[in-house]
């Protein structure tokens, strides 16, 4: 029997946690801090941790006898707790390390690594400055005249990309991008089609799929209005991305990024997140992430037939290639319940009802922003709750499983107050042809 440590306390970790304690091998799941909904888990235990405190983290591997380490969040795996642990002789932790983690946390790394790797991407030019920033749109608008996309070379929590579509619009948003973010940016050429995502996990020589394409809804409001978030829902399989374009995703675009970090003295081991763009000339990469996305986790791995255990256990001895890892058919959805205000003012501290109400139906709520004082959960955070259904009849049947338990927990928690908010279109464009 096996410790496992997971580190983080959204959704994604309550999800992967609570799919690896499913697998027989697996004693008890610690994690690292967790939050209301993992604190009372089958086989787990919350540990209160800053997830950036390494020194702590490594005591507390050696002292709870932890096999095995999950590394979920960008943060800490860009700030280097992999190389951290590594030096401290400590191996068996699942995330690439600070270079390999530049995948998403540098711009202007992934752009090169797809550029050399000739992965097909949206034309770019890397900005080091405002000035430089505003001549790139101005040249991409003068030769394109549809619009451009603008991306904050660092890390920004799902928030750091603005896409715009006249000239105006784009030297605004460029000015408020480098001023917030302080950063340099990448300036693309905007791309048309049906955008996705795919998710690999790689043993550091190939990626293999999670064999489901999502797509996420990064605007708070109906119809793709309102500010970008960190993503208000999810649904998958996306009809216009079957197998076969999950299986190109993964031949064309993640094993010639892990090849090029490769041959730059990267071995990567992780979870490999493509957003990818189908468009009329083809499938284009628009970025790659060094993590599984959040909500996309949460019904990735109620599709899992047999757990994420064996094949991060796998992963980790370099040898996925022996695994076959299966998939049950179907759909599912996620739906994300936030805070009244998200992503900008919010309160919190509410009182959360109706989540077991939720369950009944079969639905399965994973907690982001909540903690938990005795048999009751307050909201804590921007992205309270996840409700995710699956059903094997696809993704139109767990849409309205998920809102079933969504209505519930509407019903319980709103009825005198407006606490959650949540969007009624998640799943929506996934089913169209």
């Amino acid at each position: 029997m096996v410790n496992v440590g997971v580190i983080g306390k959204g959704g994604r970790e309550h999800a992967l946690g609570w799919n690896i304690a499913k697998d027989r091998d697996v004693d008890i799941v610690y994690y690292m801090p967790g939050n209301g909904g993992t604190e009372i888990e089958n086989k787990a235990e919350n540990i209160k941790i800053d997830p950036l405190n390494f020194p702590e983290i490594y005591d507390t591997i050696r002292t709870k006898g932890i096999d095995m380490l999950v590394v979920s969040p960008e943060e800490p795996l860009s700030k280097g707790i992999v190389d951290f642990l590594y030096k401290k002789g400590y191996t068996d932790i699942f995330g690439p390390d600070s270079e390999g983690s530049l995948i998403e946390s540098d711009k202007f790394f992934s752009y090169d690594i797809m550029k050399d790797a000739g992965v097909p991407q949206a034309k770019g030019i890397k900005c080091h400055s405002l000035s430089e920033a505003k001549d790139a749109i101005k040249e991409f608008i003068k030769l394109y005249n549809d619009g451009v996309v603008i991306k904050a070379r660092g890390l920004t929590e799902g928030k750091g990309v603005g896409v715009c579509n006249s000239l105006e619009e784009a030297l605004t948003q460029v000015e408020i991008n480098m001023n917030k973010f302080r950063q340099d940016v990448l300036i693309s050429k905007k791309l048309a089609g049906e955008e996705f995502s795919v998710f690999g996990i790689s043993d550091g020589e190939k990626a293999y799929p999670i064999e489901s394409s999502f797509q996420d809804h990064k605007p708070i409001f109906d119809n793709n209005k309102g500010p970008n978030t960190g993503g208000m829902g999810v649904a998958g399989p996306v009809s216009f991305a079957p197998k076969k374009v999950i299986d190109e995703v993964i031949e064309k675009f993640m094993n010639p990024a892990i090849e090029e970090m490769n041959k730059r003295g990267i071995v990567y081991k992780g979870f490999l997140y493509a957003g990818v763009m189908k468009t009329k000339d083809g499938l284009r990469a628009i970025e790659f992430n060094c993590r599984f996305g959040d909500p996309e986790a949460q019904p990735a791995m109620m599709l899992m037939k047999n757990g994420i255990y064996q094949p991060i256990k796998y992963a980790l001895e370099g040898k996925l290639k022996d695994l076959k890892i299966e998939f049950k058919p179907g759909g599912v959805c996620c739906v994300i319940m936030a805070s009244v205000g998200y992503p900008n003012n919010y309160s919190t501290g509410h009182l959360i009802k109706g989540i077991d109400e939720a369950e009944k139906l079969g639905t399965k709520v994973f907690h982001s922003g909540t903690e938990r004082n005795g048999s009751h959960v307050f909201s804590v955070g921007g992205r309270v709750l996840g409700v995710t259904a699956y059903s094997p009849k696809g993704v139109i049947q767990s849409k309205n499983l998920a809102y079933l338990g969504v209505g519930v927990i509407d019903e319980y928690t709103n009825n005198k107050k407006k606490i959650l908010q949540y969007r009624t279109d998640i799943g929506l464009y996934a089913t169209k042809n």
